[in-house]
């Protein structure tokens, strides 16, 4: 046999196989031993067959339960230590009273009583030890249920049997341990079964084999005491086959492995309930039958258990009613605590919200406002009374500019609750409480409740425009008049420069040609800066005009090339044109303009004798067009700030190299206009990689399908 399974850790499979081997060991045993009681009942081979089988049980029960107490940890190896030991002490009663009675008869003697009163004592401390048990009232509730289950169950076996055992009893040890063996039987019977419904899965195989074998041992010790009183006990019957059967349960017991993914106790309501029921139920049981079998106790014993059961039950309810009365205490403590920590996060919260220039506002889940914060307030002209009134597309949303309200389906905040998206708006109107108007920006934000993911609501930030807007007005058309009114005596300045540096008006003397050389080249400059400065103010308000057709990629990239070898050439420049392929959907201005942006910047920041490479390849409904350099690279956290109006690599870039940062700007609000996008990829000292795509003739294609032959809708 194999030893028992513990807490500690083992070879696989060795706790699992453990149970069915001990099993297969003690079922046998027992159905030889009560074949034997069966057909011989009171014979000699029927004792000595009881006798034997008792000592053989009790002694591999108590060394499985050693065993596994070596094996486990904590409180449970104490407890099977105490049960194991609890055990030894009945055996080896057992064999002094045998020896000291002389024969059979001395197995009834005082001394064999008494070790089984010490032993079922030990038991009681074992199992108090078991980890179900975590607080000192824990151990008293589970002690005091079982004084009143075992109180009770004797004053019903009083009022039914017990009269005789009564009576009849003797005074010393003798006559004491008779009273007392039964009271500590049921009081251990008790405690495993309260235990029981107290612990979790770890111990709960275990205990229901303990509970089961103290229940059978408890039946056959009242048998035994009834039987002992009235007539003397003798070996070779039943009441044998009860202990024998109450060992071999919790020898089994200690082969059965602990759970340890388990929890070690159960649930204290369920173990309370449990617990209170079974006492009353006993308690009203003891009272129901002693009144109707005997009109009340009787005898002194049956007064002295009364008194013991009225004062264990209410010990009990005591300790359960001021632990009760400590927990909702401390309960109350804390929703008082947590109800004061709310109230300061509200506060918290509130002078946070009012501190910010933004006006916020929440919502519920039915768009209704449910918060405002101060700023929120003076900007619309509300108040607290707003609150809970009605959807801010209805309270303060601007209607179109027919007069007509937008549907509250296409809102921003319907839209932030609906698909639990965070929704923005940059050029939107808000109504102040008089009806004024002012522009705002706003991001509606969803309130998702991380653990269901439903939308509760949503939270909305906006800002008043209006200044900046105006700003932004005067500043385009500012920059609109300026660019116009230079563009005219810039025009006139070039052309002079033109004619005297080319000799028109007679040979110049070398530095009188440089200088002419050298203003031609800055008005040029000049004039780029003013084209480059009108394509952005044309870009943003919107008149900047695309007109696309389809045309080969190829001849796009070849006629830009060569208008752009000179500026290579001058800067010591190879400029290498790749594999081209595809048909575009563009503009061929646009697409020069773009070439001749990337082209140029690729030249300007590349060092002589480098190559600048221009490819094109299509790429599903899309051509993608690259333009390679070697040249010094971009840091990787400046890949998408160079796109931007006046941003550079390096602000000294611009004194260096010349320009303005607005040629990349352009280039991604050109490509965008012609349905494509802008990246760029680089790596530091060996180049950068600057794409862009196009539409295709196949997506012209798909797109003439797909009006032509219209998906069918399905059914509602």
């Amino acid at each position: 046999m194999s030893g028992p399974a513990s807490t500690a850790p083992g070879p696989a499979g060795a706790g699992l196989r453990a149970p069915y081997v001990a099993t297969a060991v003690v079922v046998p045993v027992l159905v030889v031993l009560a074949a034997i009681l069966i057909t011989h009942p009171g014979s000699a081979v029927a004792t000595a067959s009881a006798s034997g089988g008792l000592l053989l049980v009790g002694s591999a029960a108590a060394a499985s339960c050693f065993l596994r107490g070596r094996r486990s940890r904590g409180r449970r190896r104490r407890a099977w230590q105490l049960i194991g030991l609890a055990g030894l002490i009945v055996v080896a009663g057992n064999i002094v009273s045998s020896v000291v009675g002389g024969g059979t008869a001395g197995l009834s003697a005082a001394l064999n009583d008494v070790a089984i009163a010490t032993a079922l004592t030990v038991s009681i401390v074992a199992l108090l030890l078991f980890p179900a048990l975590r607080s000192s009232r824990g151990v008293a509730v589970l002690v005091l249920d079982g004084l009143v289950a075992g109180s009770a169950v004797l004053l019903i076996a009083s009022s039914l049997i017990y009269d005789d055992l009564l009576s009849t009893t003797t005074g010393g040890v003798s006559g004491a341990t008779v009273l007392i063996l039964p009271v500590l039987d049921v009081v251990v019977a008790t405690i495993a079964v309260l235990l029981l419904t107290r612990s979790g899965a770890a111990d709960r195989a275990a205990l229901t084999l303990i509970a089961a074998g103290y229940l059978s041992y408890m039946l056959s010790d009242l048998n035994y005491a009834v039987t002992q009183a009235q007539e003397g006990y003798a070996f070779g019957t039943w009441t044998d086959l009860g202990w024998v059967v109450g060992y071999s349960l919790i020898g089994l017991a200690a082969w059965v492995p602990t759970h340890e993914v388990g929890d070690a106790v159960a649930r204290p309501r369920t173990a309370q309930i449990a617990g209170t029921v079974t006492v009353f139920a006993v308690l009203l049981a003891a009272g129901i039958i002693q009144t109707v079998s005997a009109g009340g106790p009787t005898a002194r014993g049956q007064v002295v258990l009364w008194i013991v059961l009225v004062a264990a039950a209410l010990g009990r309810e005591l300790i359960i009613s001021r632990e009760t009365y400590e927990l909702r205490r401390d309960l109350e403590q804390r929703v008082a605590d947590q109800t004061a920590d709310l109230r300061h996060w509200a506060e918290q919260t509130r002078a946070l919200l009012d501190s910010v220039a933004d006006g916020i506002y929440g919502v519920d889940v039915g768009g209704r406002v449910t918060v405002i914060n101060r700023s929120a307030q003076e900007m619309l002209g509300l108040d607290e009374a707003a609150i809970g009134l009605a959807h801010p597309h209805d309270l303060f949303h601007a209607p179109g500019p027919d007069g007509a309200p937008y549907p509250i389906d296409s809102c921003y905040v319907t839209e932030a609750i609906r698909d639990a998206v965070v929704a923005r708006s940059e050029d939107d109107v808000y109504l102040r409480s008089d009806g004024t108007p002012f522009a705002v920006e706003i991001v509606a934000s969803p309130i998702v409740d991380p653990a269901t993911s439903k939308v509760s609501g949503a939270v909305v930030a906006f800002r008043d425009t209006t200044a900046r807007r105006e700003v932004e007005r005067m500043k385009d058309r500012f920059l609109s008049v300026v660019s116009h009114e230079l563009r005219t005596p810039l025009t006139s300045i070039r052309g002079s420069l033109g004619l005297i540096g080319s000799g028109a008006l007679g040979e110049l003397p070398p530095e009188v040609q440089a200088m002419a050389n050298h203003g031609e080249e800055s008005a040029e400059r000049l004039g780029r800066l003013i084209n480059d400065i009108l394509d952005v103010e044309r870009l943003s308000s919107g008149a900047f005009e695309v007109h696309a057709s389809l045309h080969l990629a190829a001849r796009l990239v070849e006629s830009s090339a060569a208008e752009l070898a000179a500026l290579a050439q001058g800067a010591d420049i190879a400029l290498e044109v790749g594999e081209v392929g595809g048909e575009v959907i563009a503009d061929p201005d646009r697409v020069a303009q773009v070439l001749g942006n990337l082209v140029g910047n690729a030249v300007k920041f590349s060092d002589a004798g480098s190559t600048v490479r221009i490819s094109a390849a299509p790429n599903g409904d899309e051509v993608v067009f690259t333009v390679a350099d070697e040249g010094r690279g971009i840091p990787a956290d400046r890949l998408e700030d160079i796109f931007e109006r006046f941003r550079q690599v390096d602000s000294s870039d611009s004194r260096i190299e010349g320009g303005t940062g607005l040629g990349l700007a352009i280039t991604r609000a050109i490509v965008t206009q012609m349905g494509g996008r802008v990246w760029v990829e680089s790596t530091l000292g060996e180049g950068s990689v600057f794409s862009f795509t196009l539409p295709s003739a196949d997506r012209l294609t798909g797109e003439a399908a797909a009006a032509q032959d219209p998906p069918e809708k399905s059914a509602l």
